[in-house]
């Protein structure tokens, strides 16, 4: 009897994976979009891509990305191992939900006004990325928590 918090807190975890996930997919479709506007984009005779300003976007949002996979990747795995931490799936949630934001901002960027447009998922990728950092724990929570392990061994 009055377990709920306790019970709530044990399924958090898993779900906190899932939106990780699920925020992956969205930042690999949303840099998908990114990639195959500023190949084919030309401005002042060439690829807007082979512009550093675009080109350095796109390599920090791969990086980001893969960053962000593979704290996922990891989490997951421990999770079937039945090793994972809290801490492990916080920071899972927090990078792949500000990762998906950051490239859902910069795919829009790369787009100029286009990406704001109804006709691409951007618009919409971008506008769900926000709740994406509320749920399951809020980026702030999720920050407490890997701070909390980190401290506990040392008595603070």
């Amino acid at each position: 009897m009055h377990k709920g918090f306790e019970v709530a807190n044990s399924w958090l975890g898993a779900t906190r994976l899932q939106v990780a996930s699920t925020c992956l997919g969205r930042a690999e479709r949303a840099l998908g979009h990114a990639i195959s506007y500023a190949a084919e984009r030309k401005q002042f005779g060439q690829q807007i891509g082979k512009f550093q300003g675009v080109s350095f976007k796109l390599a920090d949002m791969a990086m980001e990305l893969k960053a962000a996979e593979l704290l996922t990747r990891e989490a997951a795995w421990k999770y079937d191992q039945g090793t994972v931490t809290e801490a492990d799936m916080s920071m899972a949630k927090l990078k792949a939900t500000e990762v998906l934001a950051m490239i859902a901002d910069e795919a829009i960027q790369i787009h100029g006004g286009m990406g704001l447009m109804d006709e691409l998922p951007l618009e919409r990728i971008w506008r769900d990325a926000r709740v994406e950092r509320i749920w399951e724990g809020t980026s702030e929570i999720q920050r407490h928590i890997i701070s909390r392990e980190l401290l506990r061994p040392h008595g603070a």
